[in-house]
């Protein structure tokens, strides 16, 4: 018996929604049915729960670009660049790859805030599927975007919102602002709730189940009661506090957000005046979770700034991390690395060349998982 054989139901349901997505795209041009049986958004959100993940390793660039990154941790840890993820806007008459300057994965869609453009997009680099969206307001280069999926009660079905959050300079205590939009409804509206804390780093978020986490301050004497976590349910649309596994009370102790197999939250720590880094696991999600530390390193070599953005391979407990260097001599000037560093100490450096600082977005290292899920 060959799978055409099969009962339908037993090979939709059973079989298909638990092949990976990188297999299942192979299998489009297989037939027909098959093909609109993956646009469905409903076997999408089935295969999104059951399917086994597999992830990538993806970098926004200097030149605003997304490239997959090949990182071998067997033999001598090395990375390199191995294809690009191209965005285009097909509603344009400029065939040119679009210049993405923010990007923040969720669910296998990417939000991308694009260089030069007052819209947003969120795309499925799997599927090929994007939505453009026009903010409500004039995009500031302080704004970012997060996105979170929510259960639509009117229909039963998984939806997505953006999270915008606005910041502003000024003597206020509560500067910041936050606005919602509902993908289905395509509106955007004032989000009505009071935040007694001001979100630290804004590009340094992660998503996590269906949440967005961030570092956090207080909003009076920010820093007198340390730094601690804040999530955001975009299902009751609330914040809600988390504390950190150590007191923090400089902003700067801590220094990156990260997540370890796109099930746990990991953060990197720096020590002031110290060699030592620090890297701690969250073993669940309640509030009561607890914290282990999975990595120490200490080499002076080794150092870290607040825009670090790395990945943590638990089992082999090797961190990836991404960083620019700025020249001493010439501020404009600076170099983007990735580097590779575990247990033992040893440091594997990759170069990936000199930008102009003012002129080019901040690197960025993120897991990607592909999926079918829609953008609705």
């Amino acid at each position: 018996m060959n799978m055409s054989q099969l009962p339908r139901d037993l090979v939709e349901e059973e079989i298909l929604c638990r092949v990976p997505a990188t297999s299942l795209r192979r299998l489009r041009s297989t037939c027909k049915r098959w093909n609109r049986l993956f646009n469905d958004s409903r076997f999408a959100r089935n295969h999104f729960e059951k399917a086994k993940k597999q992830s990538f390793v993806l970098m926004l660039t200097k030149e605003f670009r997304i490239f997959s990154l090949n990182v071998h941790l067997r033999g001598i840890p090395s990375a390199e660049f191995e294809g690009e993820l191209s965005l285009f806007d097909r509603c344009s008459s400029n065939s040119a790859i679009l210049d993405i300057s923010q990007v923040f994965h969720c669910d296998g869609l990417l939000l991308c805030t694009i260089k030069e453009e007052t819209r947003i997009v969120v795309w499925n680099p799997w599927t090929g599927q994007t939505k453009w969206i026009q903010p409500r307001n004039p995009y500031r280069q302080s704004d970012t975007y997060s996105l979170g999926p929510y259960l639509d009660s009117n229909c039963g079905n998984i939806s997505y919102k953006i999270l915008r959050h606005e910041r502003y300079d000024g003597g206020e205590i509560n500067n910041q602002t936050f606005e919602i939009f509902e993908i289905k409804s395509t509106l955007w509206r004032t989000l009505d709730v009071n935040i007694d804390c001001q979100l630290l780093d804004t590009e340094c978020r992660v998503s996590l189940r269906g949440k967005t986490y961030w570092f956090a301050g207080d909003l009076i004497n920010q820093f007198d009661k340390g730094i601690f976590l804040v999530s955001f349910d975009y299902q009751t649309e609330r914040f809600r506090r988390l504390c950190l596994p150590y007191q923090c009370r400089n902003p700067y102790n801590y220094v990156s957000l990260s997540l370890v197999g796109e099930q746990k939250l990991s953060v990197l720590r720096r020590r002031r005046q110290t060699s030592q880094t620090e890297v701690w696991v969250r073993n669940d999600e309640t509030e009561v979770a607890s914290w282990s530390k999975l990595l120490v390193v200490d080499s002076p070599q080794v150092e870290f700034c607040h825009l670090t953005s790395l990945l943590v391979e638990e089992e082999k407990k090797v961190l990836v991390c991404c960083e620019r260097w700025m020249d001493i001599q010439d501020t404009t000037k600076s170099n983007d690395f990735v580097y590779l560093v575990g247990e033992d100490n040893k440091i594997t450096n990759v170069d990936f060349g000199a930008s102009k600082l003012l002129l080019s977005c901040f690197p960025l290292l993120f897991s990607y998982v592909p999926s079918l899920v829609q953008i609705q």
